[in-house]
Order: structure tokens, then sequence, then C-alpha cells
């Protein structure tokens, strides 16, 4: 949804994530119609067919705000313990803890064994590891963190589509898939991450838990076992590898690529980092099945990668491992994130130098405005530095919104075929700087025709692109 054309009817969660796309339009990625009152009912109906014990909701921290009104709904209808999990609680527990009866703290997979055993044997849930409890007079029980899971113990996600249904208006879907998914299915084959960027959870996740020991693989049969499940039931097509690094452990892959190759065989996607990937391992992607890899950069600014996203990799290992990805035949994209107070013109300057060398086959559909989690330590410094701009500018940001359109126009550009001399030239006249949407009449061709149309204007001065 473009923010400039959201209108009444429409609204958007907690920590709402911004990118900008072709043109330099904004766009909010987690806008939602609000729950209809035929939605709650629809949902109670169901629970109570069902015939619950207990409501189990997984919770992030972009949408505490819609979990609070379904528990809310829910308990109004429902005398039955509700439990929440997931990042949310694990990082808002003071919060989060008011409205649910449970809150699991991490990692879930034990702890709702342990929820049902004590349903099962009329128990309270006193005493369980990695959770807060909620009594009725509201105080509050919290007990110690659990270890951490060995991830070849925790089953596989039920995704039969006999075993869920979807709620849409005045709409119940039965025997449902997500169709949000399409024809992917999404799958992590880890948890935990070797790096420990600033504006991530995990490095949230290693300061609360502890770093060592937190980066775990499952057994590459095993995730070979799930996906022939889901290739035999699902209406799949695709695989997406959900994880945080997915080519972080090379003897891993050489064990699990051929398994993949000759008993699943469909194409997949994946993330990779510039450090974890070489030539060799990229053709052992590609020949598994892998057409399509994405590539963390964030900032072409050494000072913003080294100094606050914790991120100290060259430049020109970015620049070489994109060459890399180009030179598999794999079809390559990357992350960018801007848009935060300690960026300055230069940082911007640094990321468009950067992007002038970095292989313009390697695209982005976007550039991400970063967002702000709560009790990152990303998160809380930006507060502070907010707050000195403030002081300084008047403007939480450094850099001005006329500026940011300016540069995101000129990223924009150099991912479309045309020449680096060419792109400096547009950089180079002031009219743009100032008036930034006067770059969009050099956006309008597609990228594949848009260096023909420059060769024509060649010909024939005259024409505009």
């Amino acid at each position: 949804m473009d923010v400039r054309e959201m209108h009444d009817g429409w609204d958007w969660t907690e920590c709402s994530g911004y990118v900008v796309a072709a043109g330099g339009i904004r766009k909010n990625l987690n806008c939602y119609r609000p729950f209809q009152e035929t939605e709650f009912l629809s949902l109670i109906s169901a629970l109570q067919e069902f015939r619950a014990d207990a409501i189990a909701i997984s919770v992030v921290s972009g949408n505490i705000r819609e979990a609070t009104l379904i528990t809310r709904r829910i308990k109004e209808a429902m005398p039955l313990p509700v439990i929440w999990g997931g990042h949310g609680p694990t990082l808002e527990p003071d919060r989060c803890i008011k409205e649910a009866d449970l809150i699991c703290i991490h990692e879930g997979e034990q702890v709702i064994v342990d929820v049902a055993e004590r349903i099962d044997s009329k128990s309270d849930f006193d005493g369980i590891p990695g959770t807060w409890v909620r009594n009725t007079d509201n105080t509050i029980r919290q007990y110690p963190p659990r270890p951490l899971l060995k991830l070849d113990d925790i089953a596989f996600p039920n995704w039969s589509p006999e075993d869920n249904l979807f709620i849409n208006g005045d709409s119940v879907i039965r025997n449902y898939y997500p169709t949000n998914l399409e024809q992917n299915y999404i799958i992590t084959t880890q948890r935990g991450c070797p790096f420990s960027c600033s504006f991530c959870i995990e490095s949230r996740y290693q300061e609360d838990f502890g770093k060592k020991g937190s980066l775990r693989r499952r057994s590459p049969q095993l995730v070979i076992d799930e996906l022939l499940w889901a290739k035999d039931n699902l209406p799949i097509k695709r695989v997406l590898f959900y994880d945080d690094v997915f080519t972080v452990n090379p003897r891993w892959l050489k064990e699990f690529l051929p398994l993949y190759k000759e008993q699943v065989g469909l194409p997949f996607w994946c993330y990779t980092y510039p450090t974890t990937h070489n030539p060799e391992m990229l053709s052992w992607l590609k020949d598994a099945g892998c057409d399509a890899i994405t590539m963390g950069i964030q900032s072409g600014s050494p000072r913003i990668l080294k100094e606050y996203f914790n991120r100290p990799t060259l430049t020109d290992r970015m620049i070489t491992a994109g060459q890399e990805i180009v030179d598999s035949g794999i079809y390559g994209e990357f992350d960018l994130i801007f848009r935060h107070p300690f960026e300055t013109e230069e940082d911007l300057k640094e990321t468009f130098d950067f992007l002038c060398k970095f292989p313009q086959k390697m695209k982005a559909i976007w550039f991400a405005e970063m967002t702000y989690f709560p009790n990152h330590f990303f998160t809380n410094e930006a507060t502070q530095k907010a707050r000195e701009n403030i002081l300084a500018f008047g403007e939480p940001y450094q850099v001005s919104e006329t500026l940011y359109a300016y540069y995101y126009r000129l990223f924009r550009l150099t991912r479309m075929k045309f020449p680096k001399a060419r792109i400096m030239s547009l950089a180079n006249d002031p009219r743009f700087r100032e008036n930034p949407e006067l770059l969009d009449e050099h956006m309008k061709y597609p990228e594949d025709k848009l260096a023909e149309a420059i060769e024509r204007k060649k010909n024939n001065p005259s024409m505009t692109y």
C-alpha cells in the first residue's frame, strides 16, 4: 500500500516496515484492514467447535496490539488460559504478561508440551522453566530460562490443510494452505547466527541467552524428510530457506545439497552474507536447484557498517561477493537499510559510490528504511541520537526528506542498464538535488529497455526518456 494513498479503513502495525520502491515512492509493508466483528465471532465459533483447552498465540513485536485485541475477545467468550509466545513476549515480557495468562520466553516447543501436560493433569502452570505466569490476583511469577533445544528433537510444523483455516471478513475457509505463501514452502534448517548485527533480533538473543552454542542446525536428512512431506501434501513448487545465513556451514551444505537435488529437486531461494560464500559453494547451490539468492549489504558506508551496524565487512569484499553471485548464474538481490539518526549525507554519498561499483546485475526490489524494534541496542542508541539531532538540527535525522528522495533515486539508477558515465552526469546535475522528482523521467523504461532509449535519444535529441 502506497502510504500516500492510505485512506480511512486501513491501519498498520507497530514497528511497521517502510521501503522505498521505484520512483522514490515510500510503501508500508505492514498495513491491514482492522478486525471486523464477524471475524471475531467466526474465531470464537471455530475455537468452541474445536473444544480447545487453551489458546496459544504467536506474537511478534509488530502485532502485540492485535494479539491484545484477540486475547481480550477470546477471554470475554471463553474461560480458557491464553498463552503467548514468540519474539514479542521475549523482548517485551512486562508488557505482554499484562494480557496473557502465561508467556513463553525464547524457544517454546518444550514449553507448550509442559503446558499440555499440566492441563491434562489439571495442574496449574507453576514452575515451568522459560515462562512468566500471571496469577488471578495479577501478581507475576518468573521462572528461569530453559537450555537451548536440540533442533532434531522438534516436530515438523503442521501445515496440513485440514488442520488450518482462514478467517477473512464474512468467510471462513477450511482445508487451507496460506495464499500468501502461494506455491512456496518456507523452512529453516538452523537457529542462531554467527553474526551480531545491532539492528537484528539475533543480537538481542545473544545478549540475553548467550552466543555460545546458539547456532544450531538440523540433520540434513531430517530437513529432507520435512520437505518430502511438504512436496507430497502441499501445492508447492518452490522452497524458501529462511535461515539467517544459509551459507554459513560448507560441510553441512556439502552433505545436504546432493540429498536435496536427488530427493526434493525443487528450485529454491536462500540468504547469504558477503563473507560466507565463494565460487565453489555457489556452484554447489546452483547445481542443487538454487535459482535466486539474497545478500545483505545494508550500507555502502564503512563508518555506518562498523560503528553502528556491527557489520565490519570490507566494501571491496561485498563487491567481490556480488560478482561471484553474478558469475555463478544465480539471480542475485541485495538488501540496503537507510534512514536512521546516525546517517549523514556523506554516508549516502559513499553508498552511491559503492553502488556504482557494485555489479549492476545484482538487483534490489526496494531499499528498506530502518525499523526500530523495542529493546534492541541499535534502537536504544538511535533514540538517544535522535534526541541530540532534534536539539542540534530541529529534526531527528541529519538528512532532509528532499536529500533522501534524491539519493534513493540515484541508488535506483545504479541498478538500471545504462552507462555509469550517464549516471554520474545525472548525479552531478544540481537541478535533481533540489527537485528529485525530475529524475523520475529517467526511470520510465523497464531496465532492459532503458539503454535502448538512451541510444535512440543520441540520434534524436528532442526525445525524452
